[in-house]
């Protein structure tokens, strides 16, 4: 971790020498190019805007010449072609030796140079009348930026600006960026102290998570606060910490898993007993009376009796009993394993209702059973018609052979969101809450004597509930005081 630490420092420092080093360079260097090319446009500039000066004294304009004067730092010298100051700023006004250039100028037009003693160094011209001219004072060193022409008004003008100020500007900055350094410097190495004591920390939980895994302990865990390499190999030690973890884990529960497995095949295999002996049970009583009947007419019982016809009403009854039985179990195994497919069409729910109850008026009339249904608003579903006839009778045969004495039987239309619900409710005893659940069962039965009524297998709710998980639509069942409701959902056509 010291040689990280150690990495740091040089490389920081270094950094920040450099970076140091690079700006005193550029200020000496290209500083002073980037100053003078800048000045050079506002020399310009502000001989454009002298140029369009109306007056011809410029004693209407003086404000603006001094303005540009403390505005620039600029000296001004306006003249004519003998000589005459239109305008000169302080500093030149007390340079005697341009005074007596001025005085000695030959009676010509044209823009003049600075008077002796000075040298021009270098000329750079602009246009015709005006250029740029870099002259060094011979007596006191001095060096300037001088612009020189004549304007429209056949004046001549000098636009002078020294470069001293530039080169102290240029000394004045290095020695700032000195005095500035050295704290920066300073900040660089207390940052890569607290930037490589960031970047050991999870090094070292890395490894404390590491060596703790080897010992099966996935407790350890890396505190990830980068989404950089580092945080990214933090973060894959945490993952594969996570996924030894649930590795070991499954290994450990492997013995209970399979027990599980061992019970619920148990379970599906006393299930399939079950299923064996109710089938059994159920046939066996049909096979019985099939048997003595066939039998009673093999040795002409029936014809001594004259009940031939009886006899064989008898076999076809408990043949039908059988077909339907047989015919239940094929359509539950159908539906749970998706061998049917769904024929779904568009139906107005209440004429469903009221069709299927029409059907059923004579065995209200005979067993005296008050119906009561309450249609709503017709409403049109999308579902399997024939299967949603299946549910509806099951329901409805479930309602009236368990109905009590009181003889009522509520059929109720709800609507929920995007579907619609059929509530088939009967008065009956009181169901415990636990027997709820086994009702779905097949061969299960609330009244514990099997009868000899058509439809009384107890397959119809294991219809229902193969015929509505397959359509993926709600159904279940719920107790009341008196009496019990089961209810089944159809889609509502259009509504999503």
């Amino acid at each position: 971790m010291n040689s990280i630490k150690k990495k740091l420092f040089f490389q920081i420092g270094s950094l920040a020498i450099i970076l140091i080093g690079f700006m005193v360079l550029a200020n000496t260097y290209l500083l002073q190019p980037y100053y003078i090319n800048k000045e050079k446009k506002q020399l310009y500039a502000y001989y454009k805007k002298i140029n369009n000066f109306s007056s011809a004294d410029y004693t209407d304009s003086l404000s603006d010449l001094i303005s540009i004067e403390d505005a620039s730092n600029i000296d001004i010298l306006i003249y004519n072609s003998e000589g005459d100051i239109q305008y000169a700023s302080k500093s030149y006004m007390k340079d005697k030796h341009l005074l007596e250039f001025l005085g000695s100028l030959p009676n010509k037009k044209g823009p003049k140079p600075p008077g002796p003693p000075v040298k021009i160094n270098h000329e750079e011209p602009i246009n015709d009348k005006v250029r740029y001219i870099w002259v060094a004072d011979l007596m006191s060193g001095g060096k300037s930026l001088v612009l020189t022409g004549q304007l429209d008004n056949d004046y001549n003008i000098d636009l002078r600006l020294p470069l001293m100020s530039i080169k102290k500007s240029i000394s004045l900055s290095n020695r700032f960026l000195l005095f500035t350094g050295i704290p920066l410097f300073l900040i660089g190495i207390i940052s890569a102290y607290f930037l490589s004591k960031s970047f050991t920390k999870p090094i070292l939980q890395m490894n404390k998570a590491t060596n703790s895994m080897k010992q099966l302990d996935f407790s350890t865990k890396c505190t990830v606060l980068s989404n950089d390499e580092i945080g990214q190999l933090a973060n894959s030690i945490n993952d594969m910490s996570i996924e030894l973890e649930k590795t070991i884990k499954s290994l450990n529960t492997s013995n209970i898993n399979l027990q599980q497995e061992i019970a619920e095949k148990t379970k599906i295999d006393e299930r399939r007993k079950q299923l064996l002996n109710n089938v059994s049970h159920e046939l066996k009583t049909p096979l019985s009376l099939m048997q003595g009947y066939a039998e009673g007419l093999k040795l002409n019982v029936a014809q001594k009796h004259n009940r031939t016809d009886f006899y064989c009403d008898v076999i076809v009854d408990e043949v039908k009993k059988m077909n339907q039985l047989v015919q239940n179990l094929l359509n539950i195994n159908q539906i749970e394993f998706g061998d049917t497919t769904p024929n779904n069409t568009t139906f107005e729910i209440v004429e469903f209702i009221e069709y299927i109850l029409k059907k059923y008026d004579h065995i209200f009339s005979e067993k005296d059973i008050n119906l009561q249904f309450n249609p709503i608003e017709h409403i049109s579903v999308y579902a399997d018609i024939l299967k949603a006839e299946q549910v509806l009778t099951n329901y409805l045969n479930n309602a009236i052979q368990y109905v009590d004495n009181h003889k009522d039987i509520r059929v109720t239309l709800l609507t929920k969101n995007k579907h619609v619900r059929i509530e088939i409710y009967n008065s009956c005893e009181t169901i415990d809450a636990d027997e709820l659940d086994k009702l779905w069962l097949s061969f299960y039965k609330r009244d514990k004597a099997r009868t000899r009524q058509p439809g009384s297998h107890g397959l119809g709710l294991s219809i229902v509930k193969a015929i509505q998980e397959a359509s993926n639509n709600d159904y279940g069942v719920r107790t009341t005081t008196n009496g019990i409701t089961f209810w089944f959902e159809l889609d509502i056509k259009g509504r999503e």
